[in-house]
């Protein structure tokens, strides 16, 4: 590859053999510092007016990657013998701008911090490469002042230069060269120039060209830039020489600074273009015309436009002004006495011989592109490795001194996350201490290696808390955490994970009083963690003591046919709601309709519920092929409001088909029976399908109107049980059961009117036995009057009972009257599934929840049924029901008890009350929860 004879960059990767007049001697010129703000130019732009020609350029066009990368620019004069090297890093303050741009634009994990500790410690084994083959070296300042943070840089290079100087000469091993330079390590100490691209004068030491006056001025300028540049120098010298950077013989320290001569220029021009079309617009403006350029010097012809080279904003630049030297001028002063006779910078009555060489260009290339791999190569030097540390130690003392204040303030802060701490406690009440902790730390903590330490005080306290202080993190249905260490449960699997820790149930030590199922005996409930405890567990540990040989109604739960049984994954269902103009959306015909998903999941409980009801009924599954009037009618009539069928509720649906069906029986006049009834879930056009349910998965909630069809509930949470015969209950001394408050424990009278066979059942008052039968001599029917006594238990956590006669009203009878209330209301009305216990509003507040519905029935030809629908939160809720195939048919003459849920629990969690008052309305029992069949059409 033969030599460019344009700009290139370090490692040289061609063929020195063709540089042009490669064996002349050159002076090496390089360019150090910091960069302005500046696309168009670059701190080594000052060398174009000396080169008459553009060489360093600014960085607009240069691709983002290579303006990324830490590199140093070679241009080699072979006319004037002069080799210029330009170092670009992030001290360039427009690589430093697109480094950071780049930083904010990618985002990436990359602190700014680390990226310019690595940029630094770059930079500094670069100016080591530098100060080791150059002889003059310019040190760029953007500013009018020297920055003396260069001080502790070249004191550390330096330091690192004489420890590597050893590894240094045994890569200049084989080199022809004298041994000054091989033993020195470098062919001179480079004299070190000092330029500054801005000033401190004013315009009005600005000369004026016209008259004696203006010449008296412009006398005053030269000599105020004259001191200007003096006094720049005697500051620098002095710093530099309090500091021992340079020393009286040059051959000692890191560079030398000239005794005789200037080495500081200061530009008392304008500074750069930085946009070129401003520029050549005001010239436009002032000029009136484009004038060719005449004998105006490399400044006036070059496109000073493109380059960013220093103009005048007044006009081109003429010749300069008597007394101002040139930049060129100030340099080659310097660089015609290196190729001369050489520079002799030592000071002091004792002359030293000065260490000063020159070479010619090709060795000069050679023992440059060495060095330059030894200092920023990828080959790793194991003797200069330690050394390398070294300096990079040196350099990060931001982050030692971080280091050592962060390692002094980590104890602080694990002492403050310490203070006050209980045995054992969460995740929340950790995170809060270590937040204060993390407050005390950053209190005192400096610098880089803040987020460092922060880790570890992270670390620190987390270790601390799982050292046998977590609590369980269990929390109650009722939400309330478990008190008990972080442990187990007795049937929890154990594993490598959870062997360690202890066996125990969860507990918080918060309990209610609740009654059983019945409600004739009370106990302490322990707040339940799940709701299986709240709704199965407390009361089936009262049955064996109280209700376990009463009379229940088997409601449906889960037969699992295999042991590998487990939960079914639910998924949310989305709800069908009305369009904007009142419609429902329509129903494909391979969907279920959303609005019967609970009836076709309650008819399909066939191994429960359905088998009893077709056994009683005498109903066979074959009978649902078969068709009867009854069937054809209810069709009809189904098929005429199918409009209606998703917009109404489940059980809506159910009780308006039903009563349908009722009515049709009604007006049909008497005919033969067929010898199989059709049962009403066939008429309402259910498929039998439906009523196959699963037997290896089972629905982990509770049944209720969104109950995907086919699942069952592990248990039941509701629980319908008889007391006993009707007459436990007396009208005039009302329940005498635990809990109530005097005068709320009064069921309310239900009067009814039926139809019935005269002779047959007697009136509300008389005796229902009879010595012998009558015989029966007609069908005629006459109307029956018949009492019910109903009653809506409410229950709050501290025992309390009482009963309510409509919505918010509390019954409340004196001891010398008599109930004067009927439940009108409690049938008509929907009742609010909480009311405020009138005994616990003088302290907390506690509130009610309806519990127990009670049911006195009579002897009488109908049957009372009870279908109790819950919608336990605001809408949009499930409602939950029983999940029985139809209502729940009461035996005559008996005293019933419904116990419903403590908790309910939907596929997306539990409904707990509400803790907003003005939801507490939303949250009821629907009406219509109690009604009756007519008994006399059972055969």
């Amino acid at each position: 590859m033969s030599a460019p004879m344009d700009i290139f960059q370090f490692p040289l990767d061609f063929d020195f053999q063709s540089l042009p007049n490669k064996d002349n001697k050159v002076c090496v010129v390089s360019v150090i510092g910091k960069g302005r703000h500046n696309p168009f130019a670059s701190k080594a732009s000052v060398f174009n007016p000396v080169l008459d020609k553009d060489v360093f350029k600014g960085l607009l066009n240069v691709p983002e990657e290579l303006i990324q990368q830490d590199a140093v620019e070679c241009f080699y004069d072979a006319e004037s013998q002069v080799v210029y090297l330009h170092h670009t890093c992030m001290y360039d303050t427009y690589r430093l701008a697109v480094q950071c741009q780049r930083l904010i634009n990618q985002d990436v994990d990359q602190d700014f911090f680390n990226m310019w500790q690595k940029e630094e410690y770059r930079h500094a084994k670069t100016l080591l490469w530098l100060f080791s083959i150059s002889h003059i070296i310019i040190l760029s300042h953007p500013g009018a002042s020297f920055d003396v943070s260069y001080v502790r840089l070249f004191r550390t290079i330096d330091t690192i230069r004489l420890k590597l100087l050893h590894s240094i000469t045994e890569q200049l091993h084989g080199f022809h060269i004298s041994k000054d330079w091989y033993h020195s390590g470098r062919p001179c100490s480079p004299r070190v120039l000092f330029m500054f691209e801005s000033t401190t004068l004013t315009k009005k030491t600005e000369p004026v060209e016209t008259g004696a006056i203006s010449k008296n001025k412009t006398a005053t300028k030269f000599s105020v830039e004259k001191k200007l540049v003096h006094a720049i120098e005697d500051q620098i010298y002095r710093i530099l020489r309090k500091s021992r950077i340079i020393t009286n013989i040059s051959n000692n320290s890191l560079f030398a600074v000239p005794a005789n001569q200037e080495f500081v220029y200061i530009h008392t021009k304008k500074e750069e273009i930085s946009d070129p079309v401003s520029f050549y617009l005001q010239q436009l403006r002032m000029n009136n015309s484009v004038e060719s350029p005449r004998s105006r010097g490399y400044q006036s012809n070059r496109h000073s436009s493109q380059s960013g080279s220093e103009t005048r904003s007044s006009s081109l630049p003429t010749s300069p002004v008597p007394g101002n030297s040139t930049f060129k001028e100030f340099l080659f002063q310097h660089v015609e006495l290196a190729l001369g006779r050489g520079f002799d910078d030592n000071v002091g009555r004792n002359p030293v011989t000065p260490v000063f060489e020159v070479p010619t260009c090709e060795l000069w290339c050679m023992i440059a592109n060495r060095l330059y791999d030894f200092f920023l190569g990828e080959r790793i030097n194991a003797k200069a490795q330690a050394h390398f540390n070294t300096l990079k130690s040196l350099l990060e003392t931001d982050i030692r001194f971080s280091e050592n204040r962060c390692n002094k303030v980590l104890p602080v802060a694990e002492a403050a996350y310490q203070e006050g701490l209980p045995t054992h406690y969460v995740t929340n009440f950790h995170l809060n201490k270590l937040q204060q902790a993390h407050r005390v730390f950053h209190q005192f903590a400096r610098g880089p290696a803040t987020e460092k330490y922060l880790v570890q005080l992270d670390e620190a306290c987390e270790k601390f808390w799982k050292n046998g202080r977590q609590l369980c993190e269990e929390i109650s249905v009722t939400g309330n955490h478990c008190i008990n260490p972080l442990h187990r449960l007795p049937d929890e699997p154990e594993l490598d994970s959870n062997r360690h820790l202890p066996v125990m149930p969860h507990t918080n030590q918060l309990k209610t009083r609740a009654a059983c199922n019945c409600g004739r005996k009370q106990a302490d409930k322990d707040d339940p963690f799940d709701h299986k405890a709240a709704n199965y567990d407390f009361y089936a540990g009262l049955e064996e003591s109280c209700c376990g040989k009463l009379e229940h109604v088997d409601l449906p739960s889960f037969k699992p046919s295999t042991a590998e049984a487990r939960a079914a994954q639910i998924k949310k269902i989305e709800r069908s709601h009305k369009n904007s103009q009142g419609d429902t959306p329509t129903v494909k015909s391979g969907d279920i309709v959303s609005g019967m998903a609970n009836l076709s999941l309650a008819l399909s409980l066939g191994q429960s519920g359905g088998s009893d009801y077709s056994h009683h009924e005498g109903i066979s599954p074959n009978n649902f092929a078969t068709t009867s009037p009854h069937v054809e009618a209810v069709e009809e009539v189904a098929s005429e409001d199918s409009h209606q069928i998703v917009s109404t509720s489940p059980m809506e649906e159910t009780t308006e088909k039903l009563e349908k069906v009722e009515e049709i029986k009604e007006e049909e006049p008497d005919h033969e029976e067929p010898e199989a009834e059709q049962p009403e879930e066939a008429a309402l056009g259910i498929p039998a399908t439906f009523r196959q349910v699963s037997t290896t998965e089972y629905l982990p909630g509770m049944i209720h109107s969104e109950s995907v069809p086919g699942l069952l509930p592990k248990f039941p949470s509701w629980a319908v049980c008889c007391i006993g015969k009707a007459s436990l209950y007396n009208h005039n001394t009302g329940l005498d059961y635990p809990g109530f408050l005097h005068g709320s424990h009064f069921l309310l009278p239900w009067d009814i009117t039926v139809k019935a066979e005269k002779d047959k059942w007697p009136s509300v008052g008389e005796t229902a036995s009879r010595k012998g039968k009558q015989k029966k001599s007609s069908k005629d029917t006459a109307e029956v009057n018949l009492r019910i006594y109903l009653g809506n238990e409410y229950e709050c956590p501290r025992g309390h009972r009482f009963f309510c006669s409509g919505p918010e009203k509390i019954i409340k009878v004196s001891s010398t009257s008599s109930v004067k209330d009927n439940a009108n209301k409690l049938v008509n009305l929907d009742m609010p599934l909480y009311c405020a216990c009138p005994h616990c509003r003088s302290s907390k507040g506690f509130l009610g929840q309806l519990m127990r519905l009670y049911v006195v029935t009579p002897e009488g030809p109908v049957r009372i049924t009870v279908n109790p629908i819950i919608q336990p939160a605001p809408s949009p809720c499930p409602l939950f029901n029983l999940g029985t195939t139809d209502v729940v048919e009461l035996s005559a003459s008996a005293l019933w008890v419904i116990r419903l849920p403590h908790i309910y629990l939907g596929d997306q969690g539990a409904y707990l009350m509400p803790t907003e008052s003005q939801h507490l309305s939303q949250c009821r029992m629907m009406k219509g929860v109690f009604g009756y069949r007519d008994a006399t059409q059972e055969s």
